[in-house]
């Protein structure tokens, strides 16, 4: 915020004298920086008691949710997820690091199932949000852009996106058509919450205390219930680690479902108004998120033991040889903050064990629909975090060993030769072994020097 007097000169050249052109410049006598919180809504008196009565409500949670887009059927607990990314956790600054209390979520669907919707509505009713696509997103309008003054030639630096929406949501559509080298520029914001520029003598390193909510297509247009989710996007698993929340969007049909969305749909075009009258209005939502956004709710002991107990339980289960990874410390780490977010949805200063077990819902609903091997039908996070079920990296761990084994015997391996002994000392059959080998030529593991034959590299 700047307060000072704004003066007209014309500048003087030599040999022409006064320029008819005016530049303008501000004479400043103060300046203060404001953007450090989060976006302070104007709150009166009456719309304080309305928040504080409502924080009483013991239905407040589902009053909420239902107060999400209700124009778009269905999908409670998405709302859900929204709900508690829109109010957030909280941020732990200790000396060494610092812990983010922001949440990311990522929705994958199919094409109709109203994801750009939802994320044009978040960024409506957020304190602070901002939408974009990811077709015409690139990283310097994410991050931000170093450009050159006409006037003194010098560099300015000029807040991007993620910049733009610290403290507040950025949605980001489509993030799977965005350019791999853009889709970088998310990285560091999504972890560590700052935007670092190197560019034009500029360094400099800028806030992004930003909830990312985004939406993509599977790779295929459809989501194949046959692949994992690493599979099913074209994100790298540098990115679909970092989102705390993932849900699967799919357009199946359902008799009964598909009758009450149709019947939905077309009140809407009858009557042009939302069938159902939001609880709360959205301007008192923007609201009362704005108001509880200073509440830091601390874990009481109940539900830190749920917590541990729900963990411990899923990592023992990981324990014996040969098992998947069921979950890890930065599943814990989106535990805490869904926990936080939800406790502060009814304005508590502590977190129950109410709080706990719905977070350990949402989160088992996220794991069940993307974190699932395949072929063992198990938890395994090795999915998200690796982008390779483990069945999938035991079996090219096999391959390899084998064709290592054949190699020392006769330097380089007959490919009909190595499928028939694959088929006898594994079990695979030539389809999927030769679907596997295709992966690892692929990934530049092995290679064929000349035609028929096999190498590892």
């Amino acid at each position: 915020m700047v307060v000072g007097i704004v003066r007209a000169v014309a500048p003087t050249l030599p040999k022409v004298g006064k320029l008819r052109m005016f530049t303008l410049h501000l004479d400043a006598n103060l300046i203060d920086v404001v953007s450090k919180e989060p976006e302070t809504v104007a709150i009166s008196p009456e719309e304080e008691e309305e928040i504080l009565a409502l924080a009483k409500d013991p239905w407040v949670h589902r009053k909420i949710i239902r107060s999400i887009a209700p124009s778009i059927y269905g999908y409670e607990h998405i709302k859900e997820a929204i709900m508690y990314l829109l109010f957030g956790g909280v941020s732990k600054h200790l000396p060494d690091i610092t812990i983010r209390g922001e949440m990311n979520i990522l929705m994958v669907g199919d094409p109709g199932t109203a994801k750009s919707q939802l994320l044009q509505y978040v960024a409506q009713v957020a304190p602070r949000g901002l939408y974009t696509s990811g077709r015409g997103t690139t990283a310097a309008g994410l991050t931000a852009a170093v450009l050159r003054e006409r006037a003194s030639g010098g560099m300015t630096l000029e807040a991007g996106a993620l910049v733009l929406a610290d403290k507040g949501v950025a949605c980001i559509d489509e993030i799977d058509k965005m350019r791999a080298e853009d889709r970088v520029a998310i990285h560091e914001a999504m972890e560590q919450h700052t935007v670092s520029v190197a560019k034009g003598g500029i360094v400099a390193t800028l806030n992004a205390r930003t909830a990312i909510l985004a939406a993509a297509n599977p790779t295929l247009g459809r989501y194949n219930n046959y692949q994992n989710v690493a599979e099913n996007i074209s994100l790298p698993v540098t990115i679909l680690s970092r989102f705390d929340l993932i849900f699967v969007l799919k357009d199946e049909p359902d008799k009964d479902k598909d009758a009450e969305m149709t019947e939905h749909i077309l009140n809407l075009h009858k009557t042009g108004a939302a069938p159902i009258e939001p609880p709360i209005r959205p301007e008192l939502l923007r609201k009362y998120i704005s108001y509880t956004k200073n509440l830091k709710p601390v874990l009481t002991p109940d539900a830190l033991d749920r917590l541990k107990d729900f963990y411990l339980t899923m990592r023992s289960a990981s324990e014996t040889e040969g098992t998947p990874i069921a979950i890890t410390a930065r599943q814990l780490e989106s535990l805490v903050r869904v926990a936080e977010a939800r406790a502060r949805v009814a304005y508590q200063k502590e977190i129950s064990v109410e709080d706990a077990e719905a977070s350990i819902v949402i989160m088992k609903r996220s794991l069940g629909e993307v974190g699932i091997d395949i072929s063992s039908k198990k938890f395994d996070i090795d999915v998200i975090m690796t982008g390779k079920p483990k069945s999938l990296r035991d079996k090219l761990q096999v391959i390899i060993g084998i064709l290592v084994e054949m190699e020392r015997e006769k330097g380089m391996v007959e490919r009909s030769a190595f499928l028939e002994k694959l088929e006898i000392e594994s079990g695979l059959s030539p389809a999927e072994a030769e679907r596997l080998i295709g992966q690892l030529v692929k990934e530049g593991t092995i290679y064929s020097p000349r035609e028929g034959y096999l190498k590892k590299t």
